[in-house]
């Protein structure tokens, strides 16, 4: 890797990780939002359910997606090996 392609690779982690912080303020403007009402404090339950399904959904797909590609990496590896213990005569 050249020097060119890292300083740009680095500058644009830095530049994506300075731009989450208004992100992050999201959920706790929703729970003051929330919190303020009367009604609210029924609607919070469903709303941290909610919350939580949004946050857990990426993890499942993207754990979805590395384990298919594991299994079929361990399958060719095993397949490999199988073939090494077990020489046809």
């Amino acid at each position: 890797m050249s020097r060119r392609t890292a300083f740009f690779s680095l500058s644009l982690i830095v530049v994506l990780g300075l731009s989450v912080e208004p992100a992050l303020a999201q959920c706790a403007m929703c729970r003051s939002v929330i919190a303020q009402s009367p009604e609210g404090q029924q609607v919070a339950a469903e709303l941290n359910k909610a919350i939580l399904l949004m946050f857990f959904a990426p993890y499942l797909i993207f754990g979805s997606f590395a384990a298919w590609i594991f299994r079929s990496r361990i399958g060719v590896t095993l397949r490999r090996v199988a073939g090494l213990l077990f020489l046809p005569r």
